[in-house]
């Protein structure tokens, strides 16, 4: 098929492996990042504080484009991967090509919370896509009570050239380890686990960490910034436990991350829920907790305990590599699912 995708482009954007995905499945993809929230002006920045929405002629200039490449490319399929502002008309406008593709939309965030920024009638468009795909289970109910009978849960996913054991000869870190490392935005939920346990023991590595109240007292232990690939497997591979805590502000129940830890050779200890515990079996792939008294437990067993650590954390790597988790994989299942509409 010839694909048009619609998303970011930026290379730490987990959004840009469908689109490669895609192309190793043997698809033409053309890339579009329609870029709706990039400014060039005072004025432009004002009115997206202000409203938290792109201005009007981004989206005009957006609905255009897209429209062009879908003409002159013959385009079969346009792949939307998160861009929540594609309005009602503008998807409208597309379904009136004379050679009409099939549309589908996918996101790896929780639409229904406040903090998803999205247009009035975002709801109301997802039942003119062919396909509407989420990773968050809860909402799948949401969208088909929404008009969209079509919506289907597929989880989030790992890529196997980013996401692998970094070894000694390739690493940065030297002879530096980890004793336990947490690698994700920072957001207030994660302040119980992450006080509970031994900062001398504990890295932490993401956005907005200088937030925490404990930043100052914690700082040497605090990377405040994203690290992306290849810091972040690296960083992974060197350490003996990575904790895979969910957001509970997005109603997480599991993250990209339940499946990018293992694929770098990582012990993962997350919070125990149906939904993990349906990709990997506790105690054999997985370490879980309920409870932060569990956290603390677990935490300290592994810690003394590496040929129990190493067990779990090898198999936990065997099962996501033949268990179907790659982003190559959710694109087959997307399109197999769309084939059948």
């Amino acid at each position: 098929m010839r694909i048009l995708y619609i998303g970011s482009v930026s290379p730490t954007a987990c959004a840009s492996y469908y689109a490669d995905a895609a192309e190793d499945l043997g698809h033409t993809v053309l890339r579009l990042d329609p870029r709706l929230f990039e400014t060039r002006s005072v004025l432009d920045s004002a009115w997206v504080r202000l409203t938290k929405s792109p201005r009007q002629k981004k989206l005009f200039a957006a609905k255009e484009t897209v429209l062009k490449q879908c003409k002159e490319n013959q385009i079969d399929l346009v792949l939307n991967l998160a861009e929540n502002f594609l309005s009602v008309d503008f998807l409208e406008a597309v379904k009136r090509l004379p050679k009409s593709p099939k549309i589908i939309y996918h996101s790896h965030d929780n639409n229904f919370s406040s903090g998803i920024l999205k247009p009035h009638d975002f709801f109301k468009s997802l039942a003119l896509y062919d396909c509407v795909f989420t990773t968050k289970s809860q909402n799948l109910q949401r969208y088909k009570m929404l008009g969209q009978p079509l919506s289907f849960f597929i989880p989030s996913a790992f890529e196997p050239k980013v996401h692998r054991p970094i070894t000694q000869a390739e690493s940065k870190l030297g002879s530096t380890s980890f004793e336990i490392s947490f690698v994700g935005t920072y957001d207030r939920s994660r302040d119980k686990f992450l006080k509970a346990l031994d900062w001398n023991e504990l890295y932490v590595w993401g956005d907005r960490w200088t937030r925490f109240s404990g930043y100052r007292k914690h700082q040497n232990h605090i990377v405040p910034n994203a690290v992306y690939f290849p810091d972040f497997a690296d960083i992974l591979s060197h350490s003996k436990i990575t904790l895979g805590l969910l957001r509970e502000e997005a109603q997480d129940r599991h993250t990209q991350r339940t499946f990018e830890i293992p694929a770098c050779g990582a012990l993962q200890i997350a919070p125990r829920n149906d939904e993990i515990l349906s990709f990997f079996e506790e105690n054999e792939e997985i370490v879980c907790f309920e409870t932060i008294d569990e956290l603390k437990e677990k935490v300290s067993f592994y810690l003394k305990n590496e040929s129990e650590r190493t067990r779990i954390a090898n198999n936990g790597y065997q099962r996501v590599l033949k268990s179907g988790h790659t982003y190559k994989d959710r694109v087959k299942t997307m399109l197999e699912k769309l084939a059948l509409t």
